[in-house]
């Protein structure tokens, strides 16, 4: 249970979650939990599917709680006490396609190779299929 960890208080220097948090009932609960474990300065790393995604379809799943948001994800860290390192997003609405785009495989090389300086670049950062985010629990 993501809010019942089995483990001693501040015993872990990370936790990693891949498309995990969209899934979980009560996420602050959890985001304590997660708190409770980690060491001073220890990382809490979370992908999870992009609420604001240009098309939110292709996240349809029953078994999804609650979508983030930037916003939202950003708040839920902030409320539990985490430090923000970085929250961004990663992938482009036609990356999953590049197969079928002439040219397609160096486009996604190119933007695999530049991922993190177009990720800055407002234009394409609300398009992100993924929200990326790496947050700290803070030293005494």
């Amino acid at each position: 249970s993501a809010d019942r960890v089995p483990l001693a208080d501040q015993s872990v220097d990370a936790i990693t979650l891949q498309h995990v948090i969209e899934h979980l009932p009560d996420v602050p609960s959890a985001m304590a939990e997660w708190f409770r474990v980690l060491q001073p300065g220890g990382v809490l790393l979370i992908q999870t599917p992009n609420a604001a995604f240009i098309d939110p379809s292709v996240f349809e799943d029953p078994t999804h709680v609650h979508l983030f948001t930037a916003a939202e994800l950003d708040d839920a860290i902030h409320n539990a006490g985490f430090e923000r390192l970085e929250l961004r997003t990663l992938g482009l609405p036609w990356f999953r396609s590049y197969q079928r785009t002439p040219g397609g495989w160096r486009l996604r090389r190119c933007v695999t190779t530049y991922a993190r300086v177009l990720s800055r670049m407002s234009s394409l950062r609300w398009r992100g299929q993924t929200l990326c985010c790496a947050a700290r629990r803070p030293n005494p």
